[in-house]
């Protein structure tokens, strides 16, 4: 029998569900279930299905054959419309039918098991395209009920029935007749448009962008949602000009007016129905003859009709009326329109469920096509994404309905938190099942409020103030807090309000809560606001809040990041990261952490897994001074109680210069002889960097390469690869003729022959030196050379003749007196094989003036050259012969111990190199002169330097030299910082990068730190998951980032072959785009790459070619056609280096 322990499916885990979240239309969605189990699975379904419409049964596969834990996955096509889709799983079993689904509170996420029908999760899918208004994604709206906001002059407007208030700081009430309870009278204090119009600057100081107004047309109320003529201004507010100067003044303050359409039902007492003959027109309560008659419902003409929620004086209309759409929506000065060419910003449709979505699709439609940047509100108070309204399942969220919802679901979250009804846990999920269900669009267009006219004010709520439905109006206005209950209130409710301004959506502040006001339900909710008395100190944390929301894009349409929910605490991420937001538009970079403790007495302590976004400190947004470190991905926080701390990635001042570079080795350069040299193609190359605005050219070690052609097991830490000579510069300097440069064929492929090649410049070399001796025997240049690198050269060039007289045999095997470096012996070998010896220092000789000369070229061009410094010497090298005692060597020669590395990402069994290790203490007791000298070397010839396997000089893994893996091999400690401050001081401040990837610690990265040297960041290793599951990067300044090196894969090639289909949806995810397109994936991590914070960004030219697995350098732990990849010639039509210029433009490199 299957447990709930066996079976899983996470709704917001892409590696259950390929899109987490709401899908666009028509896409492509692979859904998953684990199963752990030896029971047979006879199979797995998945059941689709949609409301009116229909199901599909679709089978789920497996390829884990028979493991205990098999993971079914099936791909299917989503509608191309916006709808709602559900599905749970059914799973045919050996003991019996189970079925897989949502919980039951049907929040998403993990799931349960059941024997019968569970709950459906959900997919909301929206119209290919939908879009919501940029600026209203970025607004703070602040929502004005206009009679009691601010009254400009003493003016009092005759209003029939009405109660004229002369005192400000009254409490409103309502007048009711004693029997019946009806309203016989509205009170109004006065506020109006022109008091607005006044407040604009204060409102824009808080840092409001946009204005909600509660209605402001002509009727009897003093809330106006008994519309008496939709085309007026109620006189009490002002009038049509007083409008056009509050739109205008607003305007002018990048301050934006959205009004509240109430299309559901008018006033009794209107131009259209005119119950009580107030206008002179023909209502529809007067005549069947009249125009509005069609608009309502009569059961019983003239006084029976259909009301909302039954108060006569708010007669329903039939919003599908021909005449009444007309009037509201499509006709020339339709209401839509009316108030649209007044310059208002957009509309909230009141009571929208009771809209029938034909109204409101054909008012959301019409007004996109008046002005697509025009915002559209819904007054929805439960989940928008699958509202039932009156038995209709609504499609709010579809793309065609409407734009924002008031978020009264996130209020009831927020409230409930921070009051104590639910925990940290419960409410993280109801946060994420939001997420899960809103399109991203919609989500950062909700209309996120903590009060409004409908509900108590917020920080009554918060302080706990006693309420019961029924209280009488009496009781709640006397109803004043204590101290207690305020000091209690108002830091919930400066948490709550930091929570509304740091989380995805459009915060509206409602009037007066910004000074704490307070208030049960209308109207005590709606006094007048306290223009004297109120609270500054509340008013100026809201002004703090508002205005890093309105500094900062990440604040509002970054990435939301869920770090923490359990028992008191809550805590989230805002994220930009590589110069985009979520909606793939150019953003500032920025990372904030909002951390909210509930406990009314206990500071709480949470640690947080960052690694995927952040690294370095984080500072208090408001309390710079206090700071927060992350230490190897983590970030511990202490959070005081009753108390909500919002944390910024702190922006260092920069203290690198930031460029950007290309790996590329010589070798790899087209060539018609068959490898990259130092000719024509490499001058051609530096030509592209410069124009590419490229600083740096990588390369890979110059050395002799050694086994398997890899520039890693040179035979000499000191001297040049031979087979890099350009054939053409020995012609032009008269020691070959064209005629020597002859080729039976061209070679323009992919992958170069080491065998012939190094034959064919033998050859070649030997020949231009016959010539160099009889032309230049005593050439001063060629002397100046041999005398100035004869602390190497000498021994390099006698190893090479050894060789020649010892039929290659390594140095081990050469005879006793030779192999132990007898003086006598040694004078008589040079002897011997002079000419050898002479041969190896022209070949020397001529690999320095070629470089030199290219080299020097690239400093003209603006270039860096990027060299390569393996730690490791192979052992059979001049270097290991000549200096036997500075390596760990048995008597006979043989390595005691060699290098190499534990099972890692390349190797399962580890790396097993075979280099002999340092014999450390013998290299301290010479002061470090070997290493002095090679650093000294390298320095000469290239201008950064990179240090292979810097690792090693904390600790290496040293292995027996019998060994045949490297599994079994232990950790020593190296030389350590000392080493590099003897280099330093011999040397002086090298610029040097530390190649720290593999089994890195924290010892590790403090020598590195200490050192100061950069370290490498690989993106492939980066984004992996990390243990919060999350996949991103970051990157500190002081360091090198690259997409990959010349040990990975080529980024195509990883990500279509080194990782699995889960991954390559969630890196898609990240990169906006999808699994199938792997360039573009490539494209935009070299873009993410060079919009990191590190310093240096350096891409192999097969990512810029985006050239999939075969154009791999080496894969390590292998042998076969590792170090062959060959650009072809025409390479460079394949390049615009104006697009790379752009690139470092774009991010200062």
């Amino acid at each position: 029998m299957l447990e709930s322990y066996q079976v899983e499916h996470n709704s917001q885990n892409i590696y259950y569900r390929s899109i987490v979240g709401a899908a666009e239309a028509g896409s492509r969605l692979r859904l998953g279930i684990r199963i752990r189990t030896f029971e047979p699975i006879h199979q797995v379904l998945v059941r689709l299905w949609q409301d009116q419409t229909g199901e599909r049964l679709i089978p789920l596969e497996t390829k884990d054959g028979q493991n205990e834990q098999k993971f079914y996955t099936a791909w299917f096509e989503l509608p191309d419309y916006g709808c709602l889709v559900w599905y749970y799983f059914i799973i045919t079993a050996e003991s019996g039918t189970y079925f897989y689904g949502n919980n039951p509170e049907m929040l998403g996420g993990v799931g349960t098991l059941s024997t019968e029908a569970p709950e459906s999760y959900q997919i909301t899918i929206y119209n290919k395209g939908a879009r919501t208004p940029d600026w209203f994604k970025n607004a703070v709206m602040y929502q004005i009920f206009p009679d009691r906001f601010a009254r400009s002059g003493d003016t009092i407007v005759r209003k029939k029935g009405a109660v004229i208030r002369a005192d400000w700081t009254d409490d409103p009430m309502y007048l009711k007749d004693p029997d019946t309870k009806e309203i016989i009278a509205y009170d109004f204090f006065g506020g109006n448009l022109r008091g607005v119009m006044e407040k604009l600057d204060y409102l824009k100081s808080l840092g409001i962008s946009c204005i909600y107004f509660n209605p402001v047309f002509e009727s009897e109320s003093n809330h106006h949602y008994d519309t008496g003529d939709y085309h007026k201004i109620d006189p009490v507010l002002g009038d049509i000009e007083d409008f056009r100067a509050l739109v205008t003044a607003a305007e002018e303050r990048g301050i934006r007016i959205i009004l509240d359409g109430v299309f559901s039902h008018t006033g009794s007492n209107s131009i259209y129905f005119n119950r009580q003959h107030r206008y002179s027109s023909l209502g529809a309560y007067q005549s069947k003859e009249s125009p509005y008659y069609s608009w309502y419902h009569f059961r019983n003409y003239p006084n029976e009709y259909d009301c909302w929620w039954d108060f006569d004086t708010l007669p329903n209309v039939n919003e599908t009326d021909p005449a009444y759409m007309d009037f509201v929506i499509t006709g020339k000065d339709s209401v839509l329109h009316h108030w649209m060419n007044e310059g208002i910003a957009g509309w909230r449709l009141d009571v929208i469920d009771e809209l029938p979505p034909t109204f409101s699709k054909t008012f959301f439609a019409e007004l996109k096509k008046r002005n697509p940047d025009a915002v559209m509100i819904g007054e929805v108070w439960e989940d928008a994404s699958n509202k039932v309204a009156y038995g209709t399942p609504r499609e709010y969220l579809s793309g065609s309905e409407m734009d924002s919802a008031m978020n009264y679901p996130l209020r009831t979250m927020m409230l409930d938190f921070l009051t104590g009804a639910v925990d940290g846990r419960q409410t993280a999920r109801r946060l994420a099942s939001q997420i899960e269900n809103y399109p991203k669009e919609n989500l950062y267009a909700m209309m996120n409020l903590i009060g409004s006219h409908d509900v108590q004010r917020a920080i009554t709520v918060l302080a706990g103030v006693p309420y019961y439905e029924g209280m009488p109006a009496i009781e709640q206005s006397r109803v004043r807090m204590t101290p207690e209950q305020f000091d209690l209130g108002s830091r919930r409710l400066l948490m709550a309000t930091l929570w509304q301004m740091t989380y995805p959506g459009v915060p509206s502040v409602y009037y007066g809560d910004e000074i704490g006001m307070e208030g049960f339900k209308d109207p005590f909710n709606r006094r007048p606001y306290d223009w004297v008395h109120g609270n500054k100190e509340i008013r100026s944390w809201f002004e703090r809040f508002i205005a890093i929301r309105n500094e900062n894009d990440a604040l509002r349409t970054g990435d939301i990041l869920p770090l923490y929910g359990a028992g008191d605490v809550i805590a989230y991420a805002r994220t930009i990261r590589s110069g985009y937001d979520v909606f793939n538009q150019e953003k500032e970079d920025g990372v904030f952490i909002a951390a909210f403790n509930r406990n009314l007495t206990e500071t709480q302590t949470i640690d947080v897994e960052v690694s995927d976004f952040a690294c370095g400190v984080f500072e208090d947004a408001f309390k710079p001074s206090r700071t927060y470190e992350v230490e190897r991905g983590r970030l511990r926080i202490k959070i005081p109680p009753l108390f909500g701390l919002l944390l910024r990635e702190r922006r260092e001042p920069r203290r690198f210069e930031r460029n950007a570079g290309v790996l590329l080795h010589p070798t790899s350069l087209p060539s018609k002889y068959g490898v990259g040299d130092f000719g024509k193609e490499a001058y051609r190359f530096l030509d592209f960097l410069a124009e590419a605005g490229q600083k740096i050219w990588q390369i890979l070690p110059l050395s002799p390469v050694g086994h398997g052609y890899s520039p890693y097991q040179s035979i000499s830490a000191f001297a040049g690869n031979i087979m890099l000579i350009d054939p053409e510069d020995l012609v032009a300097r008269g020691w070959l003729t064209e005629k020597d440069l002859f080729l039976p064929y061209e070679a323009n492929t992919a992958f170069i022959d080491f065998e012939r090649v190094k034959q064919f410049k033998k050859d070649l070399l030997e020949k231009a030196f016959r010539t160099f001796r009889k032309k230049s025997a005593k050439d001063k240049e060629f002397q100046a050379f041999c005398e100035k690198e004869a602390y190497w050269l000498d021994d390099y060039a006698l190893f090479h003749a050894a060789k020649k007289e010892y039929a290659r045999a390594p140095w081990i095997q050469w005879p006793e007196e030779i192999k132990h470096r007898d003086p006598d012996a040694l004078a008589a070998l040079a002897e011997r094989q002079k000419d050898e010896v002479e041969l190896d220092r022209f070949k020397q000789y001529v690999f320095h003036l070629q470089w030199k000369h290219l080299h020097d070229y690239a400093k003209k061009k603006g270039i860096k050259i990027l060299g390569d410094m393996p730690i490791f010497i192979a052992q059979d090298s001049a270097d290991a012969w000549a200096h036997q005692h500075l390596f760990d060597l048995n008597e006979d020669g043989t390595p005691r111990t060699v290098a190499g590395v534990p099972p890692d990402y390349f190797a399962a069994n580890g790396q097993l190199w075979g280099n002999p290790q340092y014999n450390w203490e013998a290299m301290k007791a010479e002061n470090y002169a070997w290493w002095k000298r090679r650093f000294r070397k390298l320095h000469e010839q290239v201008d950064i330097l990179r240090i292979d396997h810097f690792r090693a000089f904390e600790s290496y893994w040293s292995v027996d030299g019998k060994a045949e893996t490297a599994i079994n091999g232990r950790w020593l400690k190296g030389p350590g910082k000392p080493f590099f401050d003897e280099i330093e001081r011999e040397l002086g401040e090298l610029d040097i990068v530390a190649e720290d990837l593999g089994i890195i610690t924290s010892e590790v990265e403090r020598l590195r730190d200490d050192c100061g040297f950069p370290g490498m960041k690989i993106v492939h290793f980066m984004l992996e998951p990390n243990e919060s599951g999350r996949v991103g990067f970051t990157t500190p300044e002081n360091s090198i980032v690259y997409t990959g090196t010349h040990d990975n894969n080529t980024t195509v090639g990883w990500f279509t072959r080194d990782i699995d289909e889960v991954m390559r949806e969630t890196l898609a995810n990240l990169m906006g785009t999808t699994s199938d397109r792997p360039k573009t994936i490539c494209k935009r991590l070299i873009k993410a790459a060079y919009a990191s914070r590190a310093r240096m960004a350096i891409i192999p030219m097969q990512d810029l070619l985006a050239l999939d697995e075969r154009a791999r350098m080496n894969t390590p732990g292998t042998v076969g056609i590792n170090w062959r990849w060959s650009l072809k010639k025409d390479y460079l039509l394949e390049l615009d280096p104006k697009k790379l210029k752009a690139l470092c433009v774009r991010y200062h490199r």
